[in-house]
């Protein structure tokens, strides 16, 4: 069972991180976030180390909210053709398709925890950035229940978080952000992709969950 400083951790970090797979920051929460980088709750990992460094070029290299924003949408294709689909269903299905079996099992997965996909049925519910909330919602769950006094309940949010990555996340999304470190125009998108496989890591380590192939 995680206690709950680990489970703090772990859900402040992969908070972050599905924020902004999801949604650029703007200048204002980019200015915030560099400036709390020697504060990041996941260090200690190969992908952490890697991250935070080049997330601190970005900022030498003075790039904006702007040069982020159209990186993001160039990767995960906001406006065109994404160079690196976010979504676990084009990694992993034999047709490389969106809404397919694996979004599928994603949606069933959410429901678990009683959370849906903001956009349910027009975009799909296998996003990256979804997928690391549902891993951040299940360390709060179990946050909650601890303070509540059920451990039994926490350790039921704990090993669907789990589950939930063993099944899913670990499958797809080190390949995937690989190939965001490959592909972005950005040091931020990079470092973001390096400091997510971080907390990947970080998280596997703490609840001990191996993933099988897919």
């Amino acid at each position: 069972m995680l206690d709950p400083t680990q489970l703090d951790t772990l859900a402040a970090g992969f908070t972050v991180l599905a924020r902004f797979h999801q949604e650029p920051p703007d200048e204002d929460t980019l200015a915030t976030f560099r400036q709390m980088l020697d504060e990041w709750p996941l260090p200690g990992t190969e992908g952490a180390t890697q991250g935070l460094q080049v997330l601190r070029s970005s900022e030498a290299v003075a790039e904006d909210a702007a040069a982020v924003r159209a990186d993001h949408a160039g990767l995960y294709g906001t406006l065109a053709v994404a160079r690196v689909a976010p979504y676990e269903s084009v990694h992993r299905g034999q047709e490389r398709l969106v809404f397919d079996a694996h979004t599928l099992q994603v949606r069933d997965a959410y429901r678990t925890l009683s959370l849906q996909a903001p956009k349910l049925n027009r975009e799909p519910d296998d996003h990256i950035g979804l997928e690391l909330e549902f891993v951040a919602q299940s360390c709060l769950r179990a946050l909650d229940a601890l303070d509540q006094g059920s451990e039994a309940d926490a350790e039921r949010y704990v090993r669907l978080g789990a589950d939930f990555y063993r099944d899913h996340l670990g499958q797809w999304a080190p390949e995937m952000l690989g190939r965001v470190v490959d592909e972005a125009h950005t040091a931020f998108m990079a470092g973001l992709a390096h400091l997510t496989a971080g907390a990947l890591e970080s998280y596997a380590q703490a609840t001990g969950v191996q993933t099988e192939d897919a």
